[in-house]
């Protein structure tokens, strides 16, 4: 076992070592001025913000930018789309009265944009999440958390619990569905927080406030079960906390990383990535972020926010107006024979999730009795697929998900000593 953990290091360094010049690329700009949120609805269309009232369009995938708002009186400092035609976006005012936050709103893509008083006082929303064109969500300092019913014309406090750390404020919110939610957050040196709902967002109840005392600044939802948080600062470097069982148990990790981010995205149920800012630097995972290992960012770009549509677009953007864009590179043309051949290693089902069957494929590096099962989320065999001699070489199998409910579960191959598990959810 410890020759298949220090093969599969070697591995990853490797292929990190032949990647990490060639997955982003610094592209043209059309600005100096700080960037603050970025977001891509498809593979075209996508919208930063910053400060100056900056909203900045592109309809061709970043090559051309079209200015759609300015105002020097405001800093907007995120950036919400439902879709291609309808946004939301919160503009601080703290340099001119009136303080406080306006919305943005657009119906036609941007194209005009219509101004509000965020009228709650002199507080900051620094997020606007929404499920539809009528419910929402703000958040932001010094403890705001509110949802709106009507497109953000009225505004009421969500419920949360007794816990001590419950009214600090939050950073992001992201739904799994339109009653499964989570946000996160908290105080530097104090606390960071995570949130759920299972209301709809009505009511949001504490599930991490004691495991660290740094904020957790973006989250990631797998699935019903599986969510991951990310967060630190400068003192202690960047952190995580994970759940598996749908937010009842955390676990909590320092990544003994320098710095920290504060936005994280997945290209692919495995592919993660989070900048690292001024360390001009981005955190990769290849395993749902279970791991993290360094890239250096091209150009030693201040990357601070990514956005990716799909599995093959990826954008990000830095402080001084700098623009990155993901280039895909299909790992079978980078990685050397020889390391394919020899190679132990599980891939991951196909489609995930699934209904009502997934192709399963696999690798060995020498013959050996092998056998592939699965299992549920109490650990007990539901199927045996494979249970036999075979030699080594590249195989896949159909798993059929008959007389099975839906949910997360588990496949694990077994070659000889080398064992590797990975997870698959069926959806009916």
């Amino acid at each position: 076992m410890n020759k298949t953990i220090t093969f599969f290091c070697l591995l990853v360094s490797l292929n990190n070592f032949i990647y990490s010049q060639n997955f982003w690329e610094r592209i043209q700009s059309p600005t100096t001025h700080r960037l603050n949120s970025i977001v891509f609805m498809d593979s075209l269309n996508g919208w930063v913000s910053g400060d100056s009232g900056l909203i900045f369009h592109t309809s061709d995938g970043g090559s051309n930018w079209s200015t759609q708002y300015s105002n020097d009186s405001l800093n907007i400092v995120n950036l919400f789309f439902l879709n291609t035609l309808r946004g939301w976006a919160s503009a601080w005012s703290n340099d001119f009265e009136p303080y406080g936050t306006f919305i943005l709103e657009t119906t036609n893509g941007g194209l005009n944009w219509i101004k509000t008083r965020f009228r709650v006082g002199e507080k900051f929303a620094n997020t606007f999440y929404f499920l539809d064109t009528l419910k929402g969500f703000a958040a932001g300092y010094p403890n705001l958390f509110m949802r709106t019913t009507d497109g953000g014309a009225n505004w009421v406090d969500v419920i949360r619990d007794s816990s001590v750390l419950a009214g600090f404020p939050p950073y992001t919110i992201k739904f799994f569905n339109d009653q499964y939610g989570y946000a996160c957050g908290g105080v530097r040196d104090i606390a960071g927080v995570v949130w759920r709902t299972t209301d709809g967002g009505i009511s949001w109840n504490t599930v991490v406030d004691s495991l660290t005392s740094e904020p957790v600044y973006d989250l990631q939802i797998f699935d019903s079960l599986h969510v991951l948080a990310m967060g630190g600062d400068p003192e202690y470097g960047a952190s995580k906390v994970v759940t598996f069982n749908g937010g009842n148990i955390w676990e909590y990790n320092l990544l003994g990383i320098l710095w920290y981010p504060v936005d994280i995205d997945f290209r692919t149920s495995t592919e993660g990535w989070a900048p690292l800012g001024a360390q001009r630097k981005f955190l990769y995972s290849n395993d749902e972020g279970q791991t993290w290992s360094e890239m250096p960012t091209p150009d030693s770009v201040n990357v601070i926010k990514i956005s990716f549509p799909d599995t093959i677009h990826g954008f990000g953007i830095g402080e001084n107006g700098e623009m990155v864009k993901y280039v895909y590179q299909k790992p079978s043309s980078t990685i050397p024979e020889k390391i394919k051949i020899s190679s132990f290693y599980l891939e991951q089902n196909y489609p995930n999730p699934f209904n009502p069957s997934t192709t399963i494929s696999w690798q060995t590096s020498k013959p050996e009795w092998q056998s592939l099962k699965i299992y549920n989320v109490l650990g007990e065999e539901m199927s045996t697929l494979v249970n036999e001699y075979r030699p080594a070489g590249h195989y896949s199998v159909k798993f059929r998900s008959e007389n099975l409910t839906s949910g997360v579960y588990f496949y694990k191959l077994q070659s000889g000593e080398h064992i590797q598990v990975r997870k698959m959810i069926l959806l009916r």
